[in-house]
């Protein structure tokens, strides 16, 4: 973002004040998005918590050893309904990422504006309206993604595995599992990248741009 580097010298123009305008609004709302995402993490480990919260508060007059694969009822439903919830949470996540890179691509293209000629920066900051990308592989928003994806597809199968008894068997039971498990997290990262290529299929051709 700006520095104190950073001093395009917005002319007197009608126009390069809007922009200029834009151009601080932008950054205050970048800023105000990256709080928010670093609040729904805190709201996502918060509920991936609660089980195991209600796990040990429902075992705790009990001298047995407890069983992942013997759960009772309520804390199996709380589980999958955990996990549901932390699904819907991880797709707000990706949404709050997708607005923060729209935003820091129109700062990009307000910065290049003001910055394509001479520039008394020291150093390049980007002014290509098309960066950051919306899915970048290796991203830490990918591993975050993959994190969430796991674990809100482990606490759906394992409390699917608890409440469904099957008479064909424990093995069949913990192939369902794992199954329905892989099938979760494809579905977080599907989702992902899914969103992603449309976000940059309809900014195809919509990017901000100057007339000479």
């Amino acid at each position: 973002m700006s520095g104190p580097d950073e001093n395009p010298g917005f002319a007197d123009t009608p126009e390069e004040k809007f922009l200029g305008a834009e151009y601080a609004a932008l950054i205050e709302l970048d800023k105000a998005r990256n709080e928010r995402l670093d609040r729904f993490l805190t709201i996502y480990m918060t509920l991936a918590a609660s089980p195991w919260a209600l796990y040990a508060l429902l075992l705790k007059d009990h001298s047995d050893v407890p069983s992942f694969l013997a759960m009772p009822s309520p804390v199996a439903i709380a589980f999958i309904l955990i996990g549901i919830l932390g699904a819907l949470v991880a797709m707000m996540y990706i949404q709050v990422w997708f607005n923060i890179v729209l935003y820091m691509r129109s700062v990009n293209a307000i910065r290049g504006y003001f910055l394509q000629g001479d520039t008394r920066l020291s150093f390049h900051l980007p002014t290509d309206s098309g960066v950051p990308p919306y899915y970048q592989k290796r991203n830490y928003i990918e591993f975050a993604v993959a994190a969430m994806a796991f674990v809100d597809s482990g606490y759906v199968g394992l409390g699917l595995f608890n409440l469904v008894h099957r008479p064909d068997g424990f093995y069949v039971r913990i192939f369902v599992f794992m199954v329905l498990g892989s099938v979760c997290w494809i579905g977080h990262m599907w989702y992902f990248s899914s969103q992603a290529r449309k976000r940059e299929s309809h900014s195809k051709g919509r990017s901000l741009k100057w007339k000479q």
